[in-house]
């Protein structure tokens, strides 16, 4: 695309997302704070670069260049002056340790009316992959940048940027709200969603239970840190191994039974989806940070990628995050030592696609084959699509091989209803069905896309919803 298109459509969107009128932006205000106070910065800014000026919408310790200056009065700058002009341009972070060393900054406004020496500048992108301004830090002495001053900074404007959309997402809500339509429902009665009787008296006591365990649990870990900051004396090297094992398997502990009470609180399929507008990005991270000793556990990693596009969806927050808590668990169980998990998330034909697989130096792209052979649920829907015999306990390499796309959805949904969970049952295939009934609840659903050539993947296929969101628990 022409360097000129570009530019008119981001002012276009400057323009759309009222950027350019006068007034605060409170989460701005917020970001410029935060960046001052985490970085140890003199000065912070966030501005917007307009046709001809870089506009101020948030600015922090203008006064220490002087009082009452025309820079912290007008809150603007001439755009050829102005150092975020090479970040917008460039859409790359630009680290100046010492301007007055740079001839392409050296003589600017900056430099020799405002003293300033060491600049950190980093995009401001939108949804829509649109650069339309900066985050930037600013001293008066020269200063070198570390990757995580810049990696922290970044974090800072996505999560600005993030914060604003969403806000005006639920100030302005799509038109024509309309409820989406339940899933269609099988011919056959469904026992599973409609708890009652003892069933609903033993889900409040396994719930009562599991809160009283975290208590002690919380008591115990507590005590744990105490004694490994050696308050009461100092500890022998194999001491503090040991306080490291029952912190790490404390805290695991505590993600197991945290996760237990989030699940014994998802409202039933019955219930309407509790909507509001979420960050994809966040919730993935917010889901995944649960998962990080788990995968540390088992000497892997857990890798986040986002393609430019709708960050901002309608979801049922709650609901979404236990769907990537347990797909991801089962990827890490059945993934060797060394793997990568890998999360992508992509927006196709108006659909939120979530792919879940793995890489490993030695084995390639793709599902674990411990997944593939031991997911009592994918082999039903093997079995279904191929013609492979029910009687067969694997799939054959060869079988593999001839399967582009396995598609979960071709097992009917009579298999999910009229399944009833078994003792021998893996914890991974109940992980699987339960992500995959929340995915229908919100009218998509999880399906296995690849070859054995490729590698297998799971794909979390999720419809944009409208309605109107739940503002007071949108986040």
């Amino acid at each position: 695309m022409p360097n000129l298109e570009r530019e008119q459509q981001r002012l276009r969107i400057l323009k759309e997302l009222g950027l350019l009128e006068n007034g605060s932006v409170p989460v701005f205000e917020e970001a410029t704070q935060t960046a001052a106070h985490i970085l140890n910065a003199s000065i912070c800014i966030l501005g917007v670069i307009d046709h001809d000026r870089q506009i101020f919408k948030s600015a922090v310790g203008l006064s220490r260049i002087g009082l009452m200056n025309d820079l912290a009065s007008s809150r603007q700058l001439a755009r050829p002056e102005a150092f975020c002009t090479h970040v917008v341009e460039s859409r790359q972070v630009l680290a100046i340790d010492d301007a007055t060393l740079y001839p392409a900054f050296a003589a600017s406004l900056l430099v020799q009316r405002y003293g300033i020496r060491a600049y950190l500048g980093v995009p401001l992108v939108t949804s829509s992959g649109h650069c339309i301004g900066t985050l930037a830090i600013l001293d008066l002495a020269p200063r070198q940048f570390t990757a995580k001053e810049i990696e922290l900074l970044e974090l800072v404007a996505r999560w600005s940027m993030s914060e604003f959309e969403r806000n005006r997402f639920l100030q302005n809500p799509p038109p024509q709200p309309e409820q989406p339509e339940p899933l269609p429902s099988s011919s056959k009665p469904s026992t599973s969603p409609n708890l009652s009787g003892l069933a609903l008296v033993k889900l409040d006591l396994i719930t009562q239970m599991t809160q009283e365990l975290r208590t002690p649990l919380t008591s115990i870990l507590g005590m744990a840190s105490v004694l490994n900051r050696e308050i009461y004396g100092p500890l022998t090297d194999k001491q503090k191994e040991y306080m490291d094992i029952i912190h790490n398997s404390g805290q695991y502990l505590l993600t197991l039974v945290n996760e237990v009470l989030e699940v014994g609180a998802l409202a039933t399929d019955q219930q309407p989806l509790n909507l509001t507008a979420v960050d994809i990005e966040m919730l993935c991270q917010q889901a995944f940070s649960t998962l990080g000793q788990s995968a540390q556990r088992r000497e892997q990693q857990i890798r986040l990628t986002v393609e430019p596009g709708q960050r901002v969806w309608l979801l049922d927050k709650d609901k979404v995050r236990q769907m990537l808590y347990h797909l991801v668990f089962n990827v890490i169980q059945a993934s060797s030592a060394d793997s990568i998990i890998r999360i992508h998330v992509a927006h196709k034909r108006d659909q939120l696609h979530i792919a879940v697989w793995t890489s490993h130096p030695w084995l390639g792209d793709g599902l674990p084959q411990a997944e593939l052979r031991s997911n009592q649920l994918l082999h039903s829907s093997l079995r279904e699509w191929s013609g492979i015999s029910s009687d067969r306990q694997f799939v054959s390499a060869v079988e593999l091989d001839r399967i582009d796309e396995v598609n979960l959805h071709h097992s009917s949904s009579e298999h999910l209803e009229d399944a009833e969970p078994k003792p021998d049952i893996s914890r991974q295939s109940l992980g699987l069905m339960f992500s995959r009934c929340l995915a229908q609840t919100h009218g998509g659903d999880i399906t296995i896309q690849g070859s054995a050539e490729t590698g297998y993947r799971y794909v979390i296929q999720l419809p944009r919803l409208t309605g109107t969101p739940n503002k007071e628990e949108a986040s």
